[in-house]
């Protein structure tokens, strides 16, 4: 049984369909990465895996456990399984590297000041900030406050790790400190990682299989040298990042009930 399955997954907000009969497994220990240009419904995917937004249809599942279905007990416990590592690490600004991290200890687990001291330690220590306890967000740079935003993440030993754009506005060298990052806390912890990226560099290091999400479907999910061959004109357009082809296309126009195709 899949960790996550994501089932005909549908959700559109008025008239705009962000995603549409979306099919996904991930499978305990895997790295998923999600690409798809801008808008294509990547962030509401990861949210409705939290059981932050409710399915029009289909359903996803979390060990079995159909997310929209969990009462607010229930879903509370499922949460407390997946870490969340946000676009721009969302610290609190008003607290110290160390005070953010031990957040979530503080809040959920009964365990003693010198237990949460070892566990904050231990978790900037993996992703290589030891030393940062004290310094407040203002003081980091980018990649520090994301690296921070991973250690507060792992902190309550989750099963499942989502990274949203964890790279955005990163130079490369420090994106590629980034991917390095992730790839050693899926090893180190043997963690299942979602992670929704734009930079194709990374997504190719990290990635045991890659998914492309365009218009809403997932037009492919394959490992990462399957994926460089696909002959799909969106894959390939993608991957080079070229501005010609289809997938700047206007889609062509739904038809109307009882309208004939013309020879």
């Amino acid at each position: 049984m899949a960790l996550i399955d994501v089932v005909n997954l549908s959700k559109a907000f008025g008239p705009k369909v962000v995603l549409s009969n979306v099919n996904l497994q991930v499978q305990e220990g895997e790295s998923l990465v999600v690409l798809g240009g801008s808008g294509t419904g990547k962030t509401v995917l990861l949210r409705n895996i939290m059981g932050l937004l409710t399915p029009d249809s289909g359903h996803v599942s979390v060990e079995g456990k159909i997310i929209a279905q969990l009462s607010r007990e229930e879903l509370f416990k499922v949460r407390q399984s997946i870490g969340m590592c946000f676009q721009m690490a969302a610290l609190f600004d008003s607290m110290t590297v160390f005070e953010n991290v031990a957040f979530g200890l503080r809040r959920h687990l009964e365990i003693s000041e010198d237990e949460i001291r070892a566990r904050v330690e231990e978790c900037l220590s993996m992703v290589g900030m030891k030393g940062t306890d004290k310094l407040k967000p203002a003081e980091l740079s980018g990649g520090m406050k994301r690296r921070v935003g991973f250690a507060r993440a792992i902190a309550l030993k989750p099963k499942i790790l989502l990274f949203d754009e964890p790279t955005t506005g990163l130079d490369p060298v420090m994106t590629d400190v980034i991917g390095r990052v992730i790839l050693d806390l899926k090893h180190e912890l043997g963690i299942t990682t979602i992670t929704i990226t734009h930079d194709l560099k990374s997504a190719f290091e990290i990635a045991d299989r890659i998914a492309l999400i365009f218009r809403g479907e997932c037009i492919a999910c394959e490992s990462p040298a399957d994926i460089k061959v696909n002959p799909h004109p969106v894959i390939q357009q993608f991957l080079r990042g070229d501005a010609d082809g289809p997938f700047l296309l206007d889609p062509p126009p739904p038809k109307r009930k009882g309208q004939e195709t013309l020879p």
